[in-house]
C-alpha cells in the first residue's frame, strides 16, 4: 500500500509540514503549564521558512530542527531569566514579605507589643512599640501573618 504524497516521509518533508508542526506545538503550549513548546514551535516555523528558500534533505532538516530547537530554548530561557530577575513578579508569591519597607497606619493601638495596622483595604496584626491609633509605622519584618513595625521617623523642617 502506497503512502499519500501529502504525508511526510523519510524521503520528503515539505516546508508546510514544519508550519503544521509549529502550529501544533503552539496549541500544545496553550494546554501545557510553563513556557517550553513555544520555543520548539518557533524553531519549526523558522525551519519551514528556511526550507522553503533553501532545499534541504530530510536528515539535514531534522538536524537543523534539533539545533534550532536547542538554540531557541536556550535563548528563551535566557530572555525569560532576565525578566524574572527584574523582581516585578516576585512579590506575588512572597505573601506578607512584599510589604517590607511600606509605611502603614495603626488602626488599633499597639499596646504591650500587639495591635493592628491598615494595609490597603485590610487590617493586619502588628507587633512593635506602643503607639496610638493613626500613627504612621514602617513594616520592618514579618513573622507568619504578623507584621513587625517601627515608628516612622518624619523629618522636621527648620
Amino acid at each position: 500500500m502506497a503512502m499519500p504524497d501529502w504525508l511526510p516521509s523519510l524521503n520528503n518533508i515539505d516546508p508546510w509540514h514544519w508550519w503544521v508542526l509549529g502550529g501544533s506545538l503552539l496549541l500544545l503550549e496553550l494546554a501545557a503549564p510553563g513556557v517550553f513548546f513555544v520555543w520548539l514551535a518557533l524553531a519549526a516555523f523558522g525551519l519551514g521558512l528556511l526550507s522553503s528558500v533553501i532545499p534541504l534533505d530530510v536528515p539535514g532538516q531534522l538536524l537543523l530542527f534539533a539545533g534550532l530547537s536547542v538554540a531557541a530554548v536556550w535563548l528563551g530561557r535566557h530572555y525569560l531569566g532576565r525578566l524574572s530577575d527584574s523582581g516585578e513578579g516576585d512579590a506575588l508569591n512572597r505573601g506578607a514579605e512584599r510589604l517590607l519597607g511600606r509605611t502603614v497606619t495603626v488602626t488599633a493601638p499597639i499596646t504591650h507589643g500587639s495591635g493592628r495596622v491598615r494595609v490597603g483595604d485590610s487590617d493586619w496584626r502588628a507587633s512593635g512599640p506602643d503607639l496610638p491609633v493613626g500613627a504612621a509605622v514602617r513594616v520592618i519584618g514579618v513573622e507568619g501573618s504578623t507584621l513587625i513595625v517601627q515608628e516612622e521617623r518624619r523629618l522636621e523642617g527648620p
